[in-house]
């Protein structure tokens, strides 16, 4: 009898603990990715003591420790959450040291708790080389019973599907963006080529998946194909991902899914619409040798760890500083290189469109050149641009307008890997703020009708993240000049997408613009454009304000904005007359040979 056997056999049938015997059977590959990607039920009522002691606990665990030390950290986990640890990682890595440290006892109530758990691939104990041994034990039988159980209510061939699709998923990322070798641009663009083709493929197929043998949650597919799956929806359209998350949303409340997916997934979708993220889960870095990392905003930022908590995910300040960290080992992020905020390139990226391109500001587009496409009726151009601009930083509603005028007035999708339905635009135009007004009457019915179905629900989501605290500081300081000018100059970013008062400011600014005088417009005028960079204040706002101002002063504007011959634009529908004024303006308009550089650097479309 070799040595490995009488040990295998004396964990079955010995109580007592073994020593640890150094290079016990190394788990398969296969059974470690397992293992890193489970976690267990959503627990909805999770109390944050208990979690941060449970973290301050998993802190404790080592990568140099023996099993039976590791073994002692799980324990205490155990015992915190009264015999089950509610992070099914934890729990399998707990078995796997019982396993290695001997602890035939532990062991055992951990086996049999395990295949209890819906994600569990009951395949691991009969197939997997370190598990082979339980079936000489006495009480396989009892466990073997629970697992055939298990079994049979498992799709294994869907499983393996979902899986080969995340392998060719990955296997094509991981050659575009292998740190360790630079491609020629020939090589990028055939890589991203055959990138977008598997996404096709891969959404073709998880559509069909999908609809076919129903939605991949554990107890059909097991935690992996469940994993794959998500993975996979991860790269697809946004359209699909929406429904997807619908889907993922009832599997975590059946406790049927993993929550921490729900989560990067729901991020995902919010910031791919141009909304802030709920977890905090999402990162962006320049193009330009991925040096700059910001992250994408996140709504309540004050209760991001109690939603985090709830979803079974450690504190945002570890998440971004294990990922930090994680990059600038990749060599993807320099080391010493901070963590910008989403105001700091507003401008820059939403207007102007030169955050993530290389190529020179002259040849860029941004919101700025949409809406100059717009208004020529050149919709075709203008959607592709307002889609991408349009995410990843909050928009604004009046563009949202412009994007959803532009597909009703054209056939135009913007592109393969840019589309957006009607009736997402206008979804978004309220998670953003926007609230019923006579523009909403000259859309088609098929569009009206289900918004305002669902309004008081997009509202209630809207509502339920802002920072009611900081909003009401905001609104009672727009009634005063002096008040609102000692908030702006307070430092603090009253970002708008945490807060509603932005969208009910430019009455109150228009008011306080017409007390300024010529001694002090600039520098009032100089706090407006500080939170134009950040993203809290409309530019052509700011430009209309200012050209009130301006004109009462001086008696010309300065931004063209008085002075400027409004187009006329098809309507809407039929027999709607188009919003926008007809009559010409025959205000001058000051150094008029220099006004489309100044309209330029107010985020402007030139004046035709």
């Amino acid at each position: 009898m070799s040595q490995n056997t009488a040990l295998l056999r004396l964990i079955c049938k010995s109580p007592n603990r073994l020593e640890y015997v150094n290079g016990f059977m190394k788990a398969n590959k296969r059974i470690i990715l397992l293992a890193a990607l489970v976690v267990s039920s959503f627990v909805a009522n999770a109390q944050s003591e208990q979690w941060k002691k449970y973290l301050d606990i998993r802190k404790q665990s080592r990568a140099d420790m023996t099993p039976c030390e590791k073994m002692e950290v799980y324990a205490r986990m155990d015992s915190l959450f009264d015999g089950n640890i509610p992070v099914r990682t934890q729990e399998m890595n707990y078995m796997e040291a019982a396993l290695k440290c001997g602890d035939t006892a532990t062991f055992k109530r951990l086996a049999f708790r395990v295949v209890r758990w819906k994600g569990w691939n009951p395949l691991v104990f009969y197939y997997t080389e370190q598990y082979k041994f339980l079936k000489d034990c006495d009480w396989w039988p009892e466990l073997d019973s629970i697992q055939r159980a298990v079994h049979s209510r498992k799709d294994y061939s869907y499983a393996e599907t979902l899986y080969q699709m995340e392998q060719e998923d990955q296997a094509v990322r991981r050659a575009l963006h292998d740190p360790d070798h630079t491609h020629t641009k020939a090589v990028e663009d055939s890589l991203s080529r055959r990138m977008h083709e598997v996404d096709s493929v891969n959404l073709a197929r998880l559509i069909w998946l999908v609809d076919t043998l129903g939605f991949p949650s554990w107890d059909r597919v097991c935690s992996y194909g469940a994993h794959a799956a998500w993975l996979v929806a991860q790269h697809m359209h946004s359209w699909f991902q929406y429904g997807y998350v619908k889907q993922l949303r009832q599997a975590v409340a059946d406790t049927n899914a993993d929550p921490s997916n729900l989560a990067y997934l729901e991020d995902r979708l919010r910031t791919g619409r141009g909304l802030p993220q709920l977890y905090g889960t999402q990162f962006t870095s320049t193009s330009e040798n991925n040096r700059t990392v910001w992250q994408c905003p996140v709504a309540d930022i004050k209760n991001v760890n109690l939603r985090r908590e709830q979803m079974l995910m450690s504190p945002l300040e570890d998440y971004t500083e294990g990922y930090l960290k994680s990059s600038s080992e990749d060599g993807m992020l320099d080391s010493d290189n901070p963590l910008t905020e989403m105001g700091d390139d507003y401008v820059r990226y939403y207007y102007l469109g030169d955050q993530f391109s290389l190529l020179p500001i002259d040849k860029q587009e941004g919101v700025t050149d949409a809406v100059a496409y717009k208004t020529a009726g050149d919709y075709c151009a203008a959607i592709p641009i307002f889609c991408s601009r349009l995410s990843n930083h909050y928009p604004f509603v009046r563009d949202l307008k412009r994007y959803l005028e532009c597909l009703l007035h054209s056939e135009c999708v913007g592109g393969q890997y840019c589309y957006i339905s009607h009736y997402e635009v206008l979804e978004r135009m309220v998670l953003c703020g926007y609230e019923p007004d006579a523009w909403l009457q000259s859309l088609p019915d098929t569009l009206t009708a289900p918004l305002l179905a669902d309004y008081a629900n997009l509202r209630d989501e809207y509502l339920r993240y802002l920072n009611h605290e900081d909003d009401a500081e905001l609104t009672a300081s727009l009634a005063s000049r002096a008040d609102f000018e000692t908030l702006l100059r307070s430092g603090k970013n009253y970002h708008r997408y945490e807060l509603d008062a932005w969208n009910h400011a430019y009455p109150s600014l228009q008011k306080m613009t017409d007390e300024l005088t010529k001694r002090d417009y600039e520098a009032f005028f100089a706090l407006l454009w500080r939170e134009v960079e950040r993203g809290n204040l409309h530019a052509e706002d700011y430009a209309s304000l200012y050209d009130r101002t301006y004109y009462r002063l001086h008696g010309k504007d300065w931004f063209g904005t008085e002075g400027r011959r409004p187009s006329v634009e098809p309507p809407l529908a039929a027999g709607v007359p188009s919003a926008r004024p007809t009559t010409d303006n025959h205000i001058r308009t000051a150094k008029p040979k220099t006004l489309n550089e100044r309209r330029r650097a107010a985020c402007l479309p030139s004046a035709r």
